[in-house]
């Protein structure tokens, strides 16, 4: 199946794909198209053909901070594979495809002896994802070794940011809906290959013990200025606390999991008990990091 996609080369096109298969969460509904995306040049004309035909579409990485309705998506998702996937460094400049892994990128550079990208190990997801959302760890986020971000706008426009011009902030960036990041410039330094070994392996165990197991999105809320969200959310009572296969880790309160057979409604329902009771015992407004896609 093709429909409007059908005289695009360098695609594959997919129709009425269930989600849940491609989100860590393992939930979600089924979306119109599923267009795997392999080059810039079949990307553009991806971009002009939605615009020209109206179809809403959402890009989707590794599929890990990402909670998608149980009617799934009227539209495109467009996930970049191929040429995206790749990563290449130039001394201590490494080039990220957008579809690279956070964790290939930490493995290419110990192997290179280049560090400063070892708070990202055990991080899920890809480096457009981790650099949209500014995503980090242990005190440090992705934005302090970020040099240029590379992208195509919804007009299919060739674009290039310095990292002053992306608008950082705390799990956030100033890039627009819509605006595909394509590739990533990340700027890491030489460092002994025994102290990078040392810190991703003590960054990979403490995750490990932190972490709970299961499918999930990762860190469900973000951290409010004056405490953990994870700790608001326990101090509530609410570690366990279960609507249909919806459940907050009893490991860490910001992890909703899905124990099998979870739907996006029930996670749903989930994230408003929890809002509304941190709210009333706590008095914070917490704001959701997962994006949820409906």
């Amino acid at each position: 199946m093709s429909g409007p996609f059908y005289r695009l080369r360098g695609i594959q096109v997919s129709g009425s794909v269930p989600m849940a298969r491609y989100t860590s969460f393992r939930i979600g509904g089924p979306a119109d198209y599923l267009v795997r995306v392999s080059s810039r040049r079949a990307l553009k004309e991806v971009i002009q053909t939605v615009r020209r035909s109206e179809i809403p579409y959402f890009v989707i990485g590794a599929g890990t901070n990402v909670l998608i309705s149980d009617r799934g998506f009227r539209g495109a998702i467009i996930k970049l594979t191929g040429s995206f996937k790749l990563i290449r460094h130039q001394g201590g400049l490494f080039h990220c495809g957008g579809a690279a892994l956070l964790n290939d990128l930490v493995a290419k550079a110990y192997r290179s002896g280049y560090g400063g990208a070892e708070f990202l190990c055990g991080i899920p997801g890809s480096v457009a994802g981790a650099v949209k959302g500014n995503a980090g760890a242990w005190g440090r986020a992705i934005s302090e070794i970020v040099r240029r971000v590379h992208a195509v706008d919804r007009q299919g426009r060739d674009r290039i940011w310095d990292r002053s011009e992306v608008g950082f902030g705390y799990r956030r960036s100033g890039i627009g809906e819509g605006v595909i990041i394509t590739g990533v410039e990340i700027q890491l330094c030489r460092r002994p290959k025994t102290a990078i070994r040392r810190e991703i392996e003590r960054n990979r165990k403490t995750r490990q013990a932190r972490q709970p197991r299961g499918f999930s999105a990762g860190s469900f809320f973000k951290n409010p200025a004056r405490c953990p969200a994870g700790k608001l959310i326990e101090e509530c009572g609410l570690k366990g606390y279960r609507i249909g296969d919806a459940i907050v880790s009893e490991q860490h309160a910001n992890f909703i999991i899905n124990l099998d057979r979870a739907r996006a409604a029930d996670v749903l329902a989930l994230v408003r008990a929890i809002k509304e009771r941190v709210r009333k015992m706590k008095g914070v407004e917490l704001e959701e990091e997962v994006r949820i896609l409906s």
